[in-house]
């Protein structure tokens, strides 16, 4: 059984293959390999490059791919009504076939379902289509095994999860890349005061008069999705993906994910509005329950996932064993 592990060549290369004819596909969408000729780069994230592609004039989809070393690649991608996989190896249309990750099925969430899945194919690759349980499967798993006839592709899953959430930012732009902006510093509202700055990490006293009621640390430039909060009773994790996530006061059930090799963690998250006026969503937990996600997770991982319906964020946490060092020093100041 031939084991191909992706090891990407780039996609320069697959879009200099032969002219494919312009196309929709049963459904009324697009297969994330069908329109080379009018594929062109988007945005990076996390090792993976993010492309869209246009069928002439129209936004057709976009996908995911990563580099490795021995020549090939495999796609992530999305046309806004199908998720798709797409590996470099021959089949027939309407195959049938299994999709393992870390070694059991997913057809009903990670490591739960069986691992039957089908899809098409177009020329050199074979397609799958991905329900919610492969999905689900994708975000929390390492490794994954696409087995399509007689042929087994072997892919690592780092980093899928963003690359999820940069290919769904480009179908809702329709491939339009985000205007370059400048970044400006984070504005100090008049009952803000400046703690201190550990890095890119300012930690600010929220006052009430002359009286510290809460602090604040955030990391504006290069991780803006991101802050913690605390009080005299709380502690908070906010953030937010850009999306939806929910209704400002509604309730809505996440896992968290603490870097690789750690366990999914359940909790709950609140819409809120922040202080900037912009939607967040927040975790809360109270400080006479003992040690939390700011005071035993967060600053011994690299990075955090978090997952829910309409939540989907994956993003490092450089920096903030400092950040948060300050942050619990300007807690000392709460009254």
């Amino acid at each position: 059984m031939l084991n191909l592990r992706i090891i990407a060549c780039t996609t320069v290369a697959v879009a200099a293959a032969l002219p494919v004819l312009a196309q929709t596909n049963d459904y009324g969408g697009y297969d994330i390999v069908g329109q080379r000729q009018g594929e062109y780069f988007y945005s990076d994230t996390r090792g993976w490059r993010i492309f869209a592609a246009k069928d002439g004039p129209t936004f057709a989809y976009c996908f995911a791919d990563t580099d490795q070393s021995n020549g090939y690649s495999h796609r992530l991608g999305w046309d806004g009504m199908q998720w798709q996989l797409a590996v470099p190896v021959r089949s027939r249309p309407d195959w049938e076939g299994t999709l393992q990750i870390d070694g059991a099925g997913s057809g009903q969430g990670y490591g739960r379902g069986g691992d039957f899945i089908s899809g098409t194919a177009d020329a050199d690759w074979t397609i799958a289509w991905l329900g919610e349980a492969e999905l689900d499967g994708i975000r929390r798993g390492s490794v994954a095994v696409l087995g399509a006839g007689r042929h087994d592709y072997e892919f690592s899953l780092s980093g899928a999860t963003a690359a999820m959430l940069k290919v769904q930012e480009c179908v809702e732009r329709s491939g339009r890349a985000a205007p370059a902006t400048v970044a400006q510093p984070e504005p100090v509202a008049s009952d803000t005061v400046r703690f201190g700055k550990a890095g890119n990490w300012l930690v600010n006293e929220i006052r009430d008069g002359a009286q510290t009621v809460a602090c604040e640390a955030l990391d504006p430039s290069e991780n803006p999705n991101l802050r913690f909060e605390i009080d005299r009773d709380n502690s908070y994790i906010d953030f937010r993906d850009g999306g939806y996530m929910g209704d400002l006061g509604e309730r809505v059930p996440i896992r968290v994910l603490f870097g690789p090799g750690s366990s999914w963690s359940e909790t709950e998250v609140e819409i809120i509005e922040g202080r900037d006026g912009d939607k967040w969503a927040r975790i809360s937990e109270g400080r006479s329950d003992g040690p939390g996600f700011l005071d035993d997770a967060i600053p011994n991982a690299p990075q955090v996932s978090f997952v829910g319906e309409s939540i989907i964020l994956d993003t490092p946490l450089t920096g903030t064993n400092r950040a948060l060092d300050l942050f619990f020093r300007c807690s000392d100041k709460i009254r």
